[in-house]
């Protein structure tokens, strides 16, 4: 068991709650990890906040799932869902931790819990009242345990029952910050004053998750690093193993990059304005790799930062650069008259993909299936997967006014239209 000694328990609880957390928030932060009876591997959320930890771990299971190639999710034994969870929380450790520091799990013991529950005054009796646990006790009553290896800490959690309480989240939120180091996530975030976790309306934020489907605090959603007004701004580095498509994104707050849009395995995170839930498909087509034309696209985007559909004539030499293509300037020279026959100094999209790339090679697939989870618990909920059919409209775009559902799948898909068995919520 480890000590405490070297962890400044103040900048921990900073970096998390921030100051001056409502009571009303700490407290629906206090849920244990539940699954639906009607679905199995499906997460309850019984209030607003948690999603941000929920869904990404939900992500994880779903991963661990489709490698398994478990077809029937309805199915299975409450021992095997149990083993999906460890195998979830595991791998976000073993992402979240630096090369040079130990995994740290942190808990609140059995005995602890139960006498938490019964109103019993342990540990701090001042700070103690009637069975209510503040930020300030949880800390003072965290036991933690250090491993060196993803098996051992595999090993301890299947040897002991660690999960089960109210804490459950808030533990594993505080052993993937330990494990990742408070000062490492302050300076990926470089953001001093934001708190993982909203004060005041609880919420999770942007960091966090980012923290838990990439494994870097960062707060930006954008490809690579962009430079703002002198100061480099990081954002994701490389292709996550689970995606994230958001709303914001069809207010134009933010821009969501191909590192999150297309990710590893066929599984997105969709944030709305104010919650989480999650998308995923059995459909590998759905992440293979870009087809050259669809990688032209993407470098054409690049150039057209007001997304208008063109570029300026002047930049065909760079483009077919970026696109290792043939680019020497009598050439370049020649092919400017062709893709701007009238001399209007700009290169439609349309027409640039026709003359470089007229074959669509590989791409997803036009017809797919989709499956969204949305944990959080209403009056006649059952938390029950709901299933889409998904086609892609080559050329059109599909009607969305007031569904954000489409909207937000339209900013990967922009021709899609989808089908649901009973319309989603990403609220």
């Amino acid at each position: 068991m480890s000590t405490d000694e070297d962890i400044d328990w103040e900048v921990v609880k900073s970096l998390v709650f921030g100051v001056g957390i409502r009571e009303t928030v700490f407290e629906r932060w206090l849920q244990p990890f539940q699954f639906f009876k009607e679905e199995p591997t499906a997460l309850v959320q019984h209030s607003g906040g948690p999603c941000a930890v929920l869904a990404p771990i939900q992500a994880f299971i779903i991963k661990k799932c489709l490698q398994d190639n478990i077809q029937n999710l309805q199915n299975l034994s409450s021992d095997t869902v149990n083993c999906l969870l460890l195998s979830a929380l595991c791998e976000i450790l073993r992402m979240c931790r630096p090369a040079n520091r130990v995994i740290t799990l942190a808990r609140v013991s059995s005995e602890v819990a139960n006498a938490w529950e019964d109103s019993l005054e342990v540990y701090s009796p001042k700070r103690l009242k009637c069975g209510n646990v503040d930020v300030d006790t949880l800390h003072t009553c965290l036991s933690l345990e250090t491993f060196q290896t993803v098996t051992n800490l595999r090993k301890y959690l299947d040897d002991n029952k660690i999960f089960g309480s109210k804490y459950d989240i808030v533990c594993f939120l505080y052993s993937v910050i330990l494990t990742r180091g408070p000062t490492r996530i302050i300076n990926e975030r470089q953001d001093m004053e934001e708190s993982l976790i909203d004060p005041v309306h609880g919420h999770g934020s942007q960091s966090l998750v980012n923290l838990l489907i990439t494994g870097s605090a960062t707060q930006n959603v954008f490809d690579g690093t962009r430079d703002l007004c002198g100061m480099d701004l990081t954002g994701i580095t490389s292709k996550s193993e689970i995606g994230f498509l958001s709303y914001l994104e069809c207010l134009r707050y933010l821009e969501v990059g191909e590192n999150l849009k297309s990710p590893k395995n066929p599984i997105w995170l969709l944030g709305s304005e104010t919650h989480l839930t999650l998308l995923f498909s059995r459909d590998t087509r759905l992440v293979q790799p870009p087809s050259p034309r669809e990688k032209a696209v993407l470098a054409f985007k690049e150039l057209d930062s007001e997304q208008s559909g063109f570029i300026p004539t002047t930049e065909l030499k760079t483009i077919l650069t970026k696109l290792d293509l043939f680019s020497e300037q009598e050439y370049v020279d020649i092919m400017k008259e062709k893709v701007d026959p009238d001399g209007m100094g700009i290169i439609l999209m349309s027409v640039f993909l026709d003359e470089f790339f007229p074959e669509f090679g590989s791409g997803p697939p036009d017809t797919f299936t989709l499956l969204h989870y949305n944990g959080l618990t209403k009056p006649s909920g059952t938390g029950k997967y709901i299933k889409g059919e998904a086609v892609l409209l080559e050329g059109v775009q599909g009607r969305a006014e007031n569904n954000q559902m489409l909207q937000t799948l339209q900013t990967k898909w922009p021709g899609i239209v989808v089908d649901w068995d009973t319309e989603p919520s990403i609220n």
